[in-house]
């Protein structure tokens, strides 16, 4: 928190280093835009010098019938079409610069997000952080780079007015200076004032924002539609935003008497100094033309330090959200990689040794000196209530986490030590909560677990491993159907697509197989034939099940039973049953359970 109230107070080094990474973007666009703003700050006085000639050059013809004013008029005809052109290719080049921005912010905000190490998403203030900056960020960037630009042409007009009046009428350009100060120190309170409602709401907008996901997501509203709940969550969404809304409009409310006085005391001040103006006139200093020039010299002096005040509030607070990102940038790994480069051609002996862990910030141990073995090509079972350490095993396995205490070695050597993408090359997963694609092709489905190797025959054989060759032989397409109804393609149903994720696992083939409920959405039969197949083809392999359904889990070599981050008991399926402990407990409630609903099935 020490660091953005460091960083917010000085918002100077935020714009210089919104600015560095916008000029990595493109360089030349960078320089020819920056080019084009001093021209164009510099252009409108050129253009109100020829106009106040002209002015006086047509006085002089109305007088003495002098034809000089239809060369100053050729003059700004032409000036005026140099200037037009000058425009419209500037705001090309803004056009295209902007597009660039936007394309390489969300380039790099992509790729910074999925190379976070997953803790970093499992830490309350880090996943607030990252809330804050996914809908904030390009837009504000963006309007910080026009605004910054629009700063600069902003300055050398005022400079550029000023160096005109100084001569003759400093004390006025000062005066009109003085003017603008209150301008912006209302707009810097108010500033901080939205960034403080923004920030202070942030965790519950966050639940908001979910809400808005589970009201526009198909696979939430089927269940919502059902139970009549989406009015429910509707007007749940509407509790937390309408408030958040009203307090964002009262804070602009409160704003405008503020600024109502100090537009009419700016003109009053302007149209005071314009008397004093209007007596050169008089006294013979100044011409009709000079006037006009002069005039419209101290009224930009007046409009541009009130844009300037305004672009400089609005900016103050850009920084606010746009160091967020720049945090989100700055976030260094919490997961040290190691350099060890291991390619293991045979499954590897895993250790757990004394392994000691709590999540961070948490002061609750859910492992306490674990020890286990698994072997090389042994198929191992980790069952066991809900919350006794079986996914936090795989996390550690996975480094997602590293122990507090102890290590986990693989063939004697520390985790730590290896480089992750090489132990990954080694690891196949299944999670509990596995991924769909919609948006791809069945095939690409498959073969993303391993796309620098792509066999459509391998990708049939996982299929025909995972028990989907079925139904997905129905499909017109094949293997390049799309996997959703919105993309014209196949709605699988949430079996089937567990049944994908399995063909997954068979395609990406590595020494060692983790699978995290792997049948939870799938009939008893299907599941009978799938794990037939998976004992067959992966008996060569590490295979670690994580599993609720003791059918599921019995044919294991080893059945490791966890409770309360301790190993219970382990051992065959038969080994456990004899044993009547805790296995074969829940394993006769859970095959009554059973009967019973075929005895019911049955009646």
């Amino acid at each position: 928190m020490s660091e953005e109230k460091s960083v917010s107070r000085n918002p100077l080094k935020t714009i210089l280093w919104t600015l560095r990474l916008i000029f990595t973007f493109s360089p030349r666009l960078f320089i020819i835009l920056t080019i084009l703003q001093i021209f164009s700050a510099v252009l409108p006085f050129v253009q109100s010098r020829f106009f106040s000639q002209l002015i006086d050059d047509l006085i002089a013809y109305f007088n003495t019938n002098s034809n000089h004013w239809l060369n100053t008029f050729i003059a700004i005809v032409v000036l005026r079409t140099f200037i037009s052109i000058f425009y419209y290719l500037g705001d090309l080049v803004n056009y295209i610069y902007e597009i660039t921005i936007e394309d390489k912010l969300r380039k790099t905000h992509i790729n910074k997000i999925s190379s976070l190490d997953f803790q970093h998403f499992e830490n309350k203030d880090t996943a607030n952080l990252i809330t804050k900056v996914n809908d904030e960020y390009r837009w504000r960037i963006v309007s910080l780079f026009n605004q910054t630009y629009d700063i600069l042409n902003l300055t050398l007009t005022l400079t550029t007015a000023l160096i005109i009046l100084a001569p003759h009428y400093w004390y006025l350009a000062l005066l009109v200076l003085v003017t603008q100060i209150p301008n912006f120190i209302i707009n810097k309170k108010w500033v901080s004032l939205n960034y403080n409602h923004f920030n202070q709401n942030i965790e519950k907008n966050s639940v908001g924002w979910d809400i808005n996901h589970q009201l526009t997501d198909k696979r939430t509203l089927k269940e919502l539609k059902i139970n009549n709940a989406t009015s429910y969550l509707y007007h749940r969404f509407i509790k937390i935003f309408d408030p958040y809304n009203l307090k964002r409009i009262n804070i602009v409310k409160s704003k405008k008497p503020y600024e109502i006085s100090l537009i009419i005391f700016s003109d009053l001040i302007l149209a005071g100094c314009s008397l004093f103006i209007i007596k050169d006139i008089k006294i013979g200093l100044l011409s009709i033309g000079l006037f006009t020039f002069y005039f419209d010299a101290l009224r930009q002096v007046g409009e541009h330090l009130n844009r300037l005040s305004d672009n400089l509030a609005t900016i103050s607070e850009h920084c606010l959200h746009i160091n967020n990102f720049r945090r989100v940038l700055e976030l260094s790994p919490l997961i040290e990689d190691g350099k060890d480069k291991k390619i293991f051609t045979a499954p590897p002996i895993i250790e757990f040794k004394n392994v000691s862990f709590k999540y961070p910030n948490t002061d609750r141990f859910v492992f306490k000196n674990l020890n286990l073995t698994i072997n090389p090509q042994e198929d191992i079972a980790l069952v066991g209530a809900n919350g006794a350490g079986k996914s936090t095993l795989i996390k550690l396995l996975c480094r997602f986490y590293d122990p507090t205490e102890g290590q986990i070695l693989v063939n004697g050597e520390n985790l730590k030590h290896f480089y992750l993408k090489s132990w990954y090359r080694h690891l196949t997963i299944l999670f509990q909560e596995f991924n769909t694609y919609p948006n791809l092709s069945l095939k690409d489905n498959i073969t993303i677990s391993r796309p620098q190797k792509i066999s459509r025959k391998r990708v049939l054989r996982a299929l025909k491993f995972s028990d989907a060759l079925p139904f997905v032989k129905k499909y017109s397409q094949g293997l390049d159907t799309l996997m959703s109804q919105r993309y014209g393609g196949e709605e699988p149903s949430w079996g089937q697509w567990q049944k994908i994720a399995l063909a997954r696992v068979f395609y990406r083939n590595t020494p060692i197989v983790i699978l995290d409920e792997p049948t939870a959405a799938i009939d008893a039969t299907s599941e009978y034939k799938i794990f037939n197949r998976l004992y067959q083809q992966i008996h060569h392999k590490t295979v670690i099940i994580v599993s609720h359904r003791f059918s599921t889990v019995r044919k294991a070599q080893r059945i490791i039973v966890i409770d309360k981050g301790e190993i219970l008991e382990q051992g065959s399926h038969e080994e456990l049953i004899k044993k009547n402990g805790f296995y074969a407990k829940s394993f006769h409630l859970q095959a009554a359970g059973y009967q019973q609903t075929s005895n019911k099935i049955v009646k």
